[in-house]
């Protein structure tokens, strides 16, 4: 069976969850095609569309949000691509997954199954098409959401947000040691960091690593200011460091969430902004496994806070390990499969 796995790179998250379905696939012995939609759409002009978007929208919340919400209105009529219906056609997938959500829409309907994988821990209108066969969400409350929305139940399916088998697979070290982990994605956006930085000095107990990912200004920057810190490029030992760290400090990504509950590292949310972001926030505040510093608090006092208070640290943890008990039975009950639609 074939597989095609169709994503975008606006975030990392989309593309990362493409990713690791790709491997969960792969596993299982199917045939696997992942596909960049925009790179399918404009072949000559996709690196100016990421360009624009990871310099200027990426960066703005302003934008990226009124953007965002002029991208999932229902009542708009999307026709369905002619590069996308050759692409199928080269590729003859027997089923079709997406992580973006726009994609769905713009393959319009299919002679195949087509399923959409949600990546954030709240869902919008933009992720729903009527062809659609069924949806792969993280948790009850997405599917609830998709409810509302007048998905049938039946359509949808409780998986969590899909992570590489090298996170389901960790053995989570003691959080006793106060090790920060410090992320902003493969794009390495991480505004905030440098003063954060700075205050943190004065705290020499505290072990600091910041990985930049791809931001190789970033790197150098921070690499020469703050020698005391561990400053680390991109990395594909992302799980690794997550694994040891007594907390992690980030954007509040679906998937880097869900990496988290994983290597049971609760996660400190740094100032959502974009909607999905506050969406994403709000569940980690409502599941106690971490907690959130808004705009307008002290990122600095809210590490401090979470490493001092070990009993809530705990319950962060413990809270934690039930999600990803529970994700996993779920999984053996609903695995990311697609064979009994075929």
């Amino acid at each position: 069976m074939k597989i095609w796995i169709v994503t975008a790179r606006f975030g990392q998250g989309h593309f990362s969850a493409a990713r690791s379905l790709e491997e969960k696939y792969k596993a299982r012995g199917y045939e696997v095609v992942v596909s960049d939609v925009i790179e399918l759409l404009y072949p000559f002009g996709a690196s100016m569309v990421y360009g624009a978007f990871n310099h200027i929208i990426c960066r703005n919340a302003a934008i990226y949000n009124f953007l965002n919400e002029f991208g999932r209105n229902p009542d708009k009529e999307v026709l369905p691509a002619k590069q996308l219906k050759e692409a199928f056609d080269e590729i003859q997938p027997d089923a079709v997954i997406t992580t973006w959500s726009a994609c769905a829409r713009m393959l319009g309907s299919l002679p195949v199954p087509t399923f959409v994988c949600v990546t954030d821990l709240g869902v919008h209108a933009g992720w729903v098409a009527p062809h659609v066969q069924g949806y792969l969400v993280a948790t009850q409350s997405v599917a609830d959401q998709l409810v509302e929305m007048k998905v049938p139940e039946g359509k949808i399916h409780i998986s969590g947000i899909p992570v590489k088998k090298v996170f389901e697979t960790l053995a989570p070290e003691p959080k006793t040691t106060k090790k920060v982990l410090i992320m902003g994605g493969g794009l390495g956006i991480l505004p905030w960091v440098d003063s954060l930085l700075k205050e943190l000095s004065e705290h020499p107990e505290i072990k600091i690593t910041v990985i930049a990912g791809r931001n190789r200004k970033l790197y150098r920057k921070l690499y020469q200011r703050y020698p005391s810190a561990t400053i680390i490029g991109f990395t594909s030992k992302v799980a690794e460091y997550l694994a040891q760290a007594d907390l992690l400090v980030s954007k509040p990504g679906g998937v880097t969430l869900f990496e988290s509950i994983y290597a049971e590292t609760p996660c400190l949310a740094v100032f959502p902004s974009y909607k999905h972001e506050i969406e994403n926030a709000k569940f980690i505040q409502t599941r106690e496994i971490g907690d959130v510093v808004w705009q307008s608090e002290s990122l600095c006092d809210g590490i401090l806070k979470a490493l001092e208070n070990e009993e809530k640290r705990c319950l962060w943890q413990k809270n934690m390990q039930e999600m990803k008990m529970q994700l996993q039975a779920q999984q053996r009950k609903e695995p990311y499969l697609v064979e009994d639609s075929i």
